[in-house]
């Protein structure tokens, strides 16, 4: 009998998942032991052990992809959805859903004012979290420790449980939009109202910064490399500060900020404006964007000269520091993005037009012009960027700001522009720039629409003067997006990858990189109809599952193929259109992957409010719906 006990006990250590099996059988061993002691020896070898490891690597890549194909695969004929039992008396809907780090927690939010976590590999229920008078908004296990779970209510409590024991609470005026733990130090990020707060719980100690007035924070997330990734509403009361014609009421030592957050907007509305394709439109934006172009870099040239800087400050004087190279470094990739859909579009025109004047892009670097291209778009305003570059600017009593930037990326984002716009732009341009607040005074976004951006926390340890300056809209931006909660954004495991949607004639779901390398560029985009609740990579960071809200008697589901051929270059090209009475709804999409009706028997149909991967390869699709909880498709 304890024999028997001793094998039964031995076997439940094992870990059974398939691609953990799959990887082992082929190569000889089974325990994580062995293949540690087999990793060592290679180790004495030198470069064998750096071959080993990118083989294993490889490998489990590939399994892991083998086995969504696989679930891909058989959802395409098989009902794969199947309730969990520990819920069956529950018909609470469930509108987010989280997992630890390691995959073997889940967690579910639901309107029934109370958190389940579920063992992954067998669903039962391992906790039930009471979370008082208020449903829960938000979520987090923390990075490390999958023992470790906080969640944050719309009546802006906030809960800490260490081993199902409660062991702190925080409670803020307004309802709780995000929160996420930090990977290396013990604090709870959160928002509430205008403010970020860093919680050390254990120590019963805050540090909040603010941003404007007119913002909210909807999402947060903290990388292992201690990246703050934040999704901000975007101001509507300041947005336009320091912008268009009100540029020349600011004072010269902030000019950098306005030359920032102009490019920024810029940006934002020129690829905005191509992606709806219109002649007409993209005329006029590319006419207003140049005209707010040189007025902005003749304003700065003009007071170039009155900025007070110095290259040494006193000890008893406030400084702050501002990295810019990675804003530099993602404004430029942007450009190139810019560029190259513009000449898509330019290829398009002259295709149509035949050449013939009327198509709205064509080459007038030989035009005759009211300006001097030269000097105002490059040479001038580089003298300025040489004057402020590593000094100390003054911003009042006893306050300055240091901005820290290499110049070569400076030249190389002036060069970008002026290419873009002098090629590009009209050739007949107005003596006055009465012209240019009327251009500026209409632009408004949506309230939802926010600014993803990554904020660098490493130098963070408790200081409040470490902080991040959430007013900074321009800086490190990745990308504009809607977000209503934590489902609306998701990043890859392998923290390298961000999917977010954003809406302009249609929704727009964008796949960006946050890699350090090539941070912002946009790997994937895929364009559609319906109303979306959430997204979620699966393990290998090759899939993402989008959640619709369909308005028709059918649940619907998207998995898109990051990896499949239609790329960011073919995104503007058609627009997903719904099946027709008794087509098959859970046919191939040639471009993009496969669409799903889950369950695929419409009599059975549930209203999805979330769908996500389990963490764990293998181990299927988690979705929440609107009643009966949460089932799985496995």
């Amino acid at each position: 009998m304890a024999s028997a006990d001793a094998i039964s006990e031995s076997m439940l250590k094992i870990d059974r998942n398939i691609v953990h099996q799959l990887d082992n059988r082929e190569r000889g061993y089974r325990t994580r032991r062995i293949r540690s002691n087999v990793i060592g020896k290679t180790t004495e070898r030198g470069p064998a052990r750096v071959i080993s490891e990118s083989s294993e690597q490889s490998f489990r890549r590939l399994a892991v992809e083998l086995s969504e194909l696989v679930l891909l695969e058989r959802l395409k004929t098989e009902d794969l959805c199947k309730p969990i039992d520990d819920l069956a008396s529950e018909t609470e809907s469930v509108f987010n859903i989280e997992q630890s780090h390691n995959g073997l927690l889940t967690a579910t939010v639901q309107t029934n004012r109370s958190v389940n976590v579920f063992h992954t590999a067998s669903m039962q229920k391992a906790a039930k979290y009471p979370t008082g008078d208020r449903s829960v908004w938000t979520l987090a296990f923390h990075p490390t420790n999958e023992k470790i779970i906080a969640f944050g209510t719309l009546g802006g409590t906030v809960s800490v449980y260490v081993n199902n024991r409660r062991v702190g609470t925080l409670q803020e005026p307004e309802p709780i939009g995000s929160l996420c733990f930090h990977p290396t130090q013990n604090y709870l990020i959160l928002t509430s109202m205008n403010e970020v707060i860093f919680w050390d719980w254990d120590n019963d100690m805050t540090y909040t910064t603010g941003m404007y007035s007119d913002c909210k924070c909807r999402f947060l997330h903290v990388t292992k490399d201690s990246r703050l990734i934040t999704g901000i509403a975007q101001t509507q009361n300041h947005q336009l500060a320091g912008v268009g014609s009100n540029v020349e009421r600011v004072e010269p030592e902030y000019l950098m900020v306005s030359f920032l957050r102009s490019v920024s907007l810029m940006l934002d509305q020129l690829e905005q404006t191509l992606i709806t394709q219109i002649d007409q439109l993209i005329h006029y934006e590319l006419n207003k964007q140049c005209l707010v172009w040189i007025h902005l870099l003749q304003t700065i040239n003009r007071k170039r000269n009155e900025v007070r800087c110095t290259t040494t400050v006193r000890s008893e004087d406030r400084c702050t520091n501002t990295d810019l190279n990675l804003t530099f470094i993602s404004m430029i990739r942007k450009i190139e993005v810019v560029e190259i859909m513009l000449n898509a579009h330019q290829n398009r025109a002259h295709r149509h037009t035949d050449g013939v004047v009327g198509g709205t892009l064509y080459n007038r670097a030989d035009a005759s012009r009211l300006w001097s291209p030269n000097a105002v778009l490059y040479t001038q305003p580089l003298i300025y960027f040489e004057k402020i570059c590593q000094k100390y600017i003054c911003q009042g009593h006893n306050s300055y700001i240091k901005y820290n930037f290499d110049l070569k990326l400076v030249d190389k984002l002036l060069h970008k522009v002026f290419y873009l716009l002098y090629n590009l732009a009209p050739s007949e341009l107005p003596v006055t720039w009465d012209i240019v607040p009327v251009l500026y005074s209409a632009f408004r976004t949506s309230e939802k629409h926010c600014v993803l951006q990554a904020w660098d926390l490493s130098s963070f340890s408790g200081d409040v003067d470490d902080l991040p300056d959430f007013k900074e809209d321009w800086k490190n931006v990745i990308t504009v997006c809607l977000i209503n909660n934590d489902s609306n954004v998701a990043i890859s495991q392998c923290e390298q990858f961000i999917a977010s949607v954003r809406a302009h004639r249609v929704k727009v779901l964008e796949i960006r990189s946050i890699r350090k390398e090539n941070f912002g560029e946009p790997i994937f985009t895929f364009k559609f109809t319906a109303n979306f609740v959430s997204l979620s990579f699966s393990p290998s960071g090759r899939f993402v599952a989008i959640g619709l809200r369909c308005r028709r008697n059918l649940k619907y589901a998207y998995v898109i193929d990051k990896d499949s051929p239609w790329r960011f270059t073919n995104a503007l090209k058609e627009v997903e259109v719904y099946p027709t009475i008794g087509e098959d709804t859970a046919s191939y999409n040639a471009r993009v992957g496969i669409r799903l009706c889950l369950p695929r028997d419409p009599d059975l149909y549930q209203e999805i409010n979330c769908i996500k991967w389990a963490s764990l390869p293998g181990y299927g699709l988690l979705v929440g719906l609107k009643s009966k909880f949460i089932q799985v498709c496995r």
